[in-house]
């Protein structure tokens, strides 16, 4: 009887669809007091007052017009790299940069973990010395790294390599070797290989670490490569920028900096948006 209830409705009758929820003065709330949309209301509201007092010491001549340039002057500029194609040219350049270091530093880094964790005598014995050339100022050995290897793109994506590397080792490290014995007892009981336990156990726990350290360590090396461009490059960003403070270029100094802070911005998305696809693994 309750299967053929449908079918026994009196004629002229019918079916109301359910309303639509509303969205109520308690969902806005709960919206309101979120700590995703306060974060997006602080940001927008640092962006704005940022902006605002930009344009304000530019155009009251609070600060000196040498040190910065007004905002429509600026965005004017920018406006014409971005027609001419001039802004591409250098940000290409620095982007290959900064993707070729980060990527050797991963991978330079991720081997050097998994050599530390098979054997502990080696780690302790390497480790002080890595440390040693991690507190070496970039800005003072970029020279002589360009010295050494040239003016071409190897000593650039070293410089980027070496900004890199030291987050992604250290973070690959504890998560490697920051687990419960218990649980490596556990694989040994059912008969797992070194191999196994690496790729079941250690890989996945260091995954919570590494991504958060190649977000910083990406940034880190866009910044090993504007150092580089500034020593010695024939384009790139730091290269443009350089050329726009000799010639006292200011809006074109601003411009470029905006499109250099967008850009890190972009890499650092890419980064956390590769965290949230990940997290399903990672746990």
């Amino acid at each position: 009887m309750s299967a053929n209830t449908t079918e026994l409705l009196p004629v002229g009758t019918r079916e109301h669809p359910r309303p639509a929820p509303r969205f109520g003065s308690s969902d806005l709330r709960r919206l309101l007091t979120s700590t995703t949309t306060r974060a997006v209301l602080i940001a927008l509201a640092l962006v704005a007052g940022t902006f605002w007092f930009w344009n304000y010491s530019a155009k009251s001549g609070l600060i000196s017009p040498l040190l910065v340039a007004p905002p429509d002057a600026t965005f004017q500029v920018l406006g014409q790299m971005i027609e001419s194609g001039t802004i591409w040219v250098n940000l290409r350049a620095t982007a290959l940069i900064t993707l070729l270091g980060l990527a050797i530093a991963i991978v330079a880094a991720l081997a050097i973990s998994f050599v530390f964790v098979f054997s502990e005598s080696l780690r302790k014995a390497v480790y002080p010395f890595l440390l040693i050339i991690q507190t070496f100022p970039k800005v003072a050995i970029a020279p002589l790294i360009i010295a050494g290897f040239g003016y071409g793109t190897t000593p650039k994506v070293i410089l980027a390599a070496l900004m890199a590397f030291f987050p992604i080792l250290v973070n690959a490290l504890v998560g490697l070797t920051n687990i419960n014995q218990d649980q490596i007892n556990l694989f040994k009981s059912v008969g797992a290989s070194p191999w196994q336990v690496i790729r079941k156990l250690r890989i996945p726990n260091a995954i919570s670490y590494l991504l958060p350290a190649m977000q910083s360590a990406a940034v880190l090396a866009l910044i090993g490569t504007i150092v580089a461009e500034f020593v010695s490059a024939r384009e790139g960003m730091g290269f443009a920028i350089q050329a726009a403070v000799q010639t006292g270029s200011v809006s074109t100094t601003f411009a470029l900096l905006i499109v250099l802070g967008c850009f890190g911005v972009i890499i650092w998305l890419v980064m956390a948006g590769l965290n949230f696809l990940l997290r399903r693994y990672r746990r």
